[in-house]
């Protein structure tokens, strides 16, 4: 820029600065010695504080803002730097950009993917950060890493970025910034298309209760979603290798009401697609159905019984959740039993019942009538949850299980509409009130965990 651009000072001391002529826009940085905790004020030690945290902190500052900004303090560490940089003498991202230690860069425009990584070799704390200056005076962190250990690491994140824009990296021992293009198509208010970590916000369509999510990533994706409030409504694993998935995002009226929810995609460096669908678009389940990963599934049919099996070749489980009930299978191979469930019990009028399955691999679900279960007619012995019927005469049921310590179990007597008529559980040998069950009723079995062993006796 031709005039002075740097400063060092101890801490607590005050530099003033001198801004170039003809005044233009700068981005100015201040970064202290180590990780330390630092404070950062305008117009001297007893001024207005600008931030407070770890490292560095950086500003853009229009011409208008540097009379306000002429006289900078920073307190907490023994030295610290101050420096001015131009951006249009930045260097540019349209290819490989390295360094250490802060650095002011520019994206020219348009869209692109940026590959950032921070590779740390140091015996203490080190700390990267890389953000995004605003016209307000304020910043958006677009990447942040802080590493301690003797072993070299490093830390990889996908950014993208639309339009000019200035970009500072207020600190790191090694890092590397690589843009290339983003060919994306054009996202709407439903479908949104992305590269790397990014959030998005999506507004509740018109109706209430259920949406469908669905997504596809070439690379796989942590996607975590939550309502207006930050609240976690899920947490999931998208794998690359399952294909197109689909998740149900539920909130009741009165949250929806309130605001829009957010989707947060983590841990990807390629291409991902997201889109709200209406729930009426889930496939209907009938019969037997093979499927895999994420999916949500519509059952219109009468109360019938539902099993699920993991047919995987490696481990992975599977959880299917329908209303009130759930079932899991372990982390087992192929062909696990997952067990069994009431599905097409009490709902919402002329509303199907979603059936939402969770799983790493291929999974099998198969619908059962209820005139086709298994019957029991004196003590009867299983394994994780299942639906039997008993067809012995009235009595009192108990449940046990067959250990010490063999966790929670829990029975419920339904009538043929699968409305609960009665529960009876148990923990351990610790017996609880048994239950009346009358002839031919449905007895489900549900375990919290799926290799659970227990027994049902009837007096």
């Amino acid at each position: 820029m031709g005039e002075r651009t740097e400063w060092t000072a101890r801490g607590g001391q005050t530099v003033e600065v001198d801004y170039p002529g003809p005044a233009r826009t700068v981005v100015l940085t201040v970064t202290a010695d180590g990780p330390a905790e630092i404070t950062v004020r305008a117009g001297g030690a007893d001024g207005t504080e600008l931030y407070r945290g770890k490292g560095g902190w950086s500003v853009l500052v229009p011409p208008e803002r540097q009379r306000e900004l002429r006289r900078i303090t920073a307190a907490g560490v023994k030295r610290w730097q101050l420096r001015l940089h131009d951006p249009a003498a930045a260097a540019e991202l349209t290819g490989e950009v390295t360094g250490t230690g802060p650095r002011v860069l520019v994206h020219p425009g348009g869209t692109a993917a940026v590959d950032v990584t921070h590779r740390s070799s140091a015996r203490d704390v080190q700390l990267f950060r890389l953000v995004r200056p605003t016209a307000d005076g304020d910043r958006e962190v677009l990447a942040t890493n802080e590493h301690f250990g003797r072993d070299d690491r490093s830390r990889n994140w996908t950014l993208v970025l639309e339009g000019p824009q200035v970009l500072v990296v207020e600190q790191g021992e090694s890092w590397s910034l690589t843009g290339r293009p983003a060919d994306l198509p054009p996202s709407t208010e439903t479908v949104r298309y992305g590269v790397g970590d990014r959030r998005e916000v999506f507004a509740w369509p018109d109706g209430k209760g259920s949406v469908l999510l669905e997504v596809e990533a070439v690379d796989g994706v942590l996607l975590g979603l939550e309502d207006h409030a930050g609240r976690t409504l899920q947490f999931v694993h998208a794998r690359a290798e399952n294909g197109v998935q689909r998740l149900l995002v539920w909130a009741d009226p009165a949250r929806r009401a309130l605001g829009p929810f957010r989707g947060e995609v983590l841990r990807s460096r390629r291409g991902w697609r997201l889109e709200l669908l209406p729930v009426e678009d889930a496939r209907e389940l009938v019969g037997r159905v093979d499927g895999t990963g994420h999916d949500v599934l519509a059952y219109t049919g009468p109360p019938a019984v539902l099993r699920a099996w993991s047919l995987t070749d490696a481990a992975s489980s599977v959880k299917v959740e329908a209303g009130a009930w759930r079932i899991a299978t372990g982390y087992g191979g192929p062909q696990e039993w997952g067990g069994a469930m009431p599905v097409g019990g009490p709902s919402e009028p002329d509303e199907p019942e979603q059936v939402r399955v969770e799983s790493g691999g291929r999974w099998r679900l198969e619908v059962v009538p209820l005139a086709a279960l298994p019957t029991f007619d004196r003590r009867l012995v299983g394994r994780g949850a299942d639906v039997v019927r008993w067809a012995g005469p009235p009595g009192r049921l108990t449940v046990r299980t067959t250990r010490r310590r063999g966790g929670l179990v829990e029975a419920t007597v339904l009538d043929e509409r699968l409305n609960p008529l009665g529960v009876t559980s148990t923990y351990g040998r610790r017996r609880h009130e048994p239950v009346e069950l009358p002839h031919g009723r449905p007895v489900a079995v549900r375990t919290w965990g799926h290799d659970v062993r227990w027994r049902l006796v009837v007096r």
